[in-house]
């Protein structure tokens, strides 16, 4: 199960004095201001939020009576887990942000602040998710039958056209919000057609579950969109952006990565590929081009070089249909040849380095294996939801002013 690391770079600020003062109690626990002036401060050194911000110290709040609800289930149920997981949970969040763990722990230090502070949230996720897979047990695992049915309506979906998108969801509570909600959305429009980040600005202000990931959602099938969803997309190209749609609950901006028509899901070309990501600034950048030239005609040496220098969050892409990849990229691995590294390749926050190791057909259809997985961890997620409902409703919670 993927970790929740819902609104970590929300949480990343100039360092205030210690404070006593009790915030919040949640049941037997406390958050006291010097623990939310501390998380506060975190925020402004990777995200460079407004601190000052009412929604901001709001959400955070929030974020931080959850963990206690996290840690405290987690304590109730009796799972542990080590500070060597946490620390390397921690650094592949990071990575994934495009934001290297040296760095971030050397602009804390600076601040005052101590490596605990970053890693108490990444903790109370793993702590939960531990507590959920460990109450969970077999009921989170599908049947067979269960996992024939997923691939019957995977198989069907092959036949209609997929949308590979992004979403930032704003949910309309009442029929009275919606002009509010709807001028949010164009002012988000705008912000990014000024050359704000669509990931950034989801990670901020999207509803969704996929605002962890930046937005992404995948690709979806025709037939699993709503009706004002399926207008919308008609009239857009790959690359563009879609205006407010309102749906049921909410309204969706949606970025159209690209666009898959029926005859494109048969058997596919892909490449195995291996990366080396290496961020700007990166201290040993001159020494690893260096090194380059000596794994060339070897993917397991080149492998070693991207684990070593634990600047990539995943090394391994595994067999990625070339159709699929950015055109950038897939320029560069179609004029390499195998085994060999690409030039560097210039991406947000630094530069991208891929091996082809080999070619191979690949089916549009995942293994019953994967799809057992997937399901599981559906299911994973969808129970540590419901229990996190149910612990905000049974807690007892006192926000003090």
């Amino acid at each position: 199960m993927r970790l929740i690391l819902v609104g970590l770079l929300l949480l990343l600020g100039t360092a205030a004095h210690a404070q006593t003062r009790i915030l919040a109690q949640v049941n037997d626990d406390i958050i006291s201001e010097r623990d939310f002036d501390r998380r506060l401060a975190l925020l402004h050194i990777t995200n460079n939020v407004d601190v000052d911000d009412g929604d901001v110290q709001k959400r955070l709040l929030n974020l931080l009576i959850d963990e206690k609800l996290k840690r405290q289930e987690a304590a109730r149920v009796g799972v542990a887990v080590s500070k060597a997981e946490v620390k390397q949970a921690l650094k592949e969040a990071l990575r994934e942000n495009g934001l290297d763990f040296d760095t971030v722990q050397k602009k804390m230090a600076v601040k005052g602040l101590s490596a605990d502070v970053l890693e108490q949230q990444v903790e109370s996720d793993l702590l939960f998710v531990r507590a959920i897979r460990k109450t969970a047990g077999r009921q989170s695992e599908p049947t067979e039958a269960e996992i024939e049915e997923k691939l019957a309506e995977l198989t069907a979906q092959t036949k209609e056209k997929q949308y590979l998108l992004s979403e930032i969801k704003l949910p309309v509570k009442t029929e009275a919000d919606d002009a509010a909600v709807y001028g949010q959305a164009m002012r988000l429009i705008m912000q990014m057609r000024d050359g704000a980040g669509f990931e950034d600005l989801a990670k901020k202000n999207s509803q969704s579950v996929s605002a962890g990931q930046g937005g992404f959602i995948g690709w979806v099938s025709e037939s699993a969109l709503d009706e004002p969803v399926r207008e919308e997309l008609s009239l857009l190209q790959a690359g563009q952006l879609s205006s407010p749609v309102r749906v049921k609950d909410a309204y969706l901006i949606l970025a159209l990565r690209a666009v898959r028509d029926p005859e494109r899901m048969k058997e596919q070309e892909a490449v195995r590929l291996v990366q080396l990501f290496l961020p700007d600034n990166f201290s040993k950048r001159t020494e690893a081009l260096r090194e380059l030239p000596l794994v060339k005609g070897n993917c397991s040496r080149f492998k070693a070089l991207s684990e070593r220098l634990n600047t990539t969050p995943r090394v391994e892409l595994g067999a990625v249909p070339v159709a699929d990849l950015p055109p950038a990229i897939a320029n560069a691995v179609r004029e390499t040849k195998l085994q060999f590294p690409t030039a560097p390749i210039k991406i947000d926050g630094g530069e991208l380095i891929l091996m082809p190791c080999a070619f191979e057909k690949l089916s549009p259809l995942p293994s019953k294996e994967a799809i057992k997985a997937r399901l599981e961890s559906h299911a994973l997620e969808a129970a540590a939801a419901r229990r996190m409902r149910e612990l905000r409703r049974e807690a007892i919670t006192e926000i003090r002013p």
